[in-house]
């Protein structure tokens, strides 16, 4: 039970105070819910105290009365009212439990949605640094499948299990009522069994799930860099040894998969044979201890019934502590947003018309106490075309990713103008900036969505893409294809070349009205001839409105440069 009072205690801390209030009347729906399985079982009583016992009307007044309500003549009649009744209520029961289902279903999943979004926002709080040290398989694990199965195992099974409980204390309580002796029998044959069975899965479930947790992620990520990797796997003949890697981890998913499947099963044999164990004891019982064989029918008949509702009921709540206990990992994703305040910063504007300025900046990389940069000053005017040159390790990609608000100075400041940059000026500063890098991202879609990068495709300014493609130097290009700016260009843009995807990362940058331009070794990879091109579209660009910084290693990139810079803060 320590796992559940977890469980619950886990979903009142990150629940917020709407979720709270929903969760209370999904509570309150699921102990109605409990009760009417409790009626449904109490339901079938008078048919069966009807058709074991005699003189019946004159017994029961209810009976007698239901017997004069219908204008019954015999007892014949009598059954088939209450069976018809029986169904009845059995009907209504189940449409209500449905509802109720859904509802419980609903407000779930809509954990699912809510817990996904701001996962992703919690990552993207974390900002650069984050996505560069995390594999992106084990993020979008967190993102989706951590989110899902705490709606689904961690906060559905907790609320399926206090359900089935509820309803096993009501059935527990009628029998005692009924006959302590029967109770005394069931507690000592199920009890221990439930238990002792509980204990052995408990640590292997919570195994599995740590496994499954640890393999997922890799699959993903060995099938994601051979699909990617395609020329590489196929020119340096690795097939075999991703195939392999594939094969083996997929074996162990399998193998846990398949445990998973037999100990979400097993409850149910493991229920049944106890309870089995209970009918001989009762029947063993009754014919020493009982006056008749008819008492003996009437309390094996009463166990049977309870036990038609207990063995489900105990399943389902083994399947959710089994669900819970493999899941148990996905507390330790969630549990910052808990800590987490999503407070949202009011954002403001400013105005870049003179220069943008890193003063006096140190920056070292999270757990590491070495300074890629110390005491770095720089001033770049509006306008300026400034290309940043220097060996591997010296800094220079670093300063880039200073100036482009990805990594924050551990100490000395950013101002554009006489405005320090910070969270306050997140969202009108990317305004501001566009990124051309060696590998442009580029979405499985048309070069109009990839030029107009998260626009939906009818809201697309065709007159500014018309403008951005000539600047780009695009224009001959889609003019030979058949559909033009709606050409699909395949995933990452395999339908394009080098060149190509950089013109089109270029006019990206331009589309939304960039007014600094960073490229950063945007033409490292490609030809010299192409590279020539693009350097010519890059210059002419330069009219003195758009202020464009570059990284390269080749000096014939910055010819156009109206200052190239050489950092080397290894010296």
């Amino acid at each position: 039970m320590k796992i559940i009072f977890r469980s619950i205690n886990f979903i009142r801390q990150i629940l917020p105070k709407e979720e709270k209030g929903k969760a209370i009347k999904i509570s309150v729906l699921l102990f109605f819910n409990s009760f009417l399985e409790l009626l449904g079982l109490g339901a079938i009583l008078p048919l069966f105290l009807v058709l074991l016992e005699d003189n019946l009307l004159e017994k029961y007044k209810w009976l007698l009365w239901i017997y004069n309500a219908f204008g019954l003549t015999n007892e014949k009649q009598l059954i088939v009212v209450l069976a018809v009744a029986f169904l009845l209520v059995i009907i209504i029961k189940n449409l209500i439990s449905l509802w109720i289902t859904k509802k419980q279903n609903v407000f779930c999943y809509s954990l699912f949605t809510k817990f996904t979004i701001d996962l992703h926002k919690l990552y993207y709080k974390y900002g650069y640094p984050f996505f560069k040290s995390t594999n992106s398989n084990v993020v979008v694990r967190d993102v989706r499948l951590s989110s899902e199965r705490f709606a689904q195992a961690i906060v559905l099974g907790t609320l399926t299990f206090m359900n089935e409980l509820i309803i096993l204390i009501f059935i527990v309580t009628g029998i005692a009522i009924y006959n302590i002796q029967i109770l005394g029998i069931l507690l000592v044959t199920v009890t221990p069994v439930f238990l002792f069975f509980y204990s052995w899965v408990r640590k292997r479930s919570i195994e599995l799930g740590n496994i499954k947790n640890r393999i997922e992620p890799i699959i993903g990520k060995n099938i994601f860099q051979s699909i990617f990797g395609y020329v590489d796997v196929v020119v340096s003949g690795a097939q075999t040894n991703f195939r392999d890697k594939i094969e083996d981890n997929v074996k162990e998913l399998s193998k846990v998969n398949v445990k998973t499947n037999i100990y979400n099963l097993a409850p149910t044999r493991v229920i049944e044979t106890s309870l089995m164990l209970a009918i001989t004891v009762i029947v063993a019982f009754g014919i020493y201890w009982l006056p008749s064989k008819v008492e003996l029918i009437k309390i094996l008949g009463l166990f049977v019934i309870a036990g038609y509702r207990i063995m489900p009921s105990i399943n389902r709540m083994m399947i959710a502590i089994n669900g819970i206990n493999q899941n148990i990992w996905v507390f330790d994703i969630l549990e910052p947003l808990i800590k987490n305040e999503d407070t949202q910063v009011i954002q403001k504007q400013f105005s870049f018309n003179n220069y943008l300025e890193l003063n006096a900046v140190d920056f070292a990389y999270p757990n590491t106490n070495e300074n890629v940069l110390t005491n770095f000053s720089l001033k770049i005017k509006k306008g300026e075309v400034i290309g940043f040159v220097g060996p591997s390790g010296s800094g220079k990609t670093t300063v880039m990713n200073i100036l482009l608000g990805f990594l924050k100075p551990t100490k000395g400041v950013y101002k554009i103008d006489n405005t320090v940059i910070n969270e306050s000026y997140h969202d009108d500063f990317y305004k501001k900036v566009g990124y051309v890098q060696q590998q442009v991202y580029l979405l499985d879609g048309t070069i109009a969505e990839n030029i107009a990068f998260g626009c939906e495709a009818e809201k697309i300014d065709k007159k500014k893409l018309k403008k951005v493609i000539k600047q780009a130097s695009l224009l001959e290009m889609i003019e030979e294809l058949e559909d033009g700016v709606d050409t699909m260009i395949g995933e990452n843009g395999a339908k394009l070349s080098g060149g190509q995807r950089q013109r089109v990362g270029i006019a990206r940058a331009l589309y939304f009205d960039a007014e600094i331009l960073f490229l950063d070794e945007a033409t490292s990879a490609l030809d010299d001839k192409t590279e020539t091109e693009i350097t010519e579209s890059i210059n002419k660009l330069s009219d003195g409105s758009l202020t464009i910084i570059i990284i390269a290693h080749r000096l014939s990139t910055l010819e156009g440069c109206s200052r190239i810079l050489e950092i080397n803060q290894k010296q």
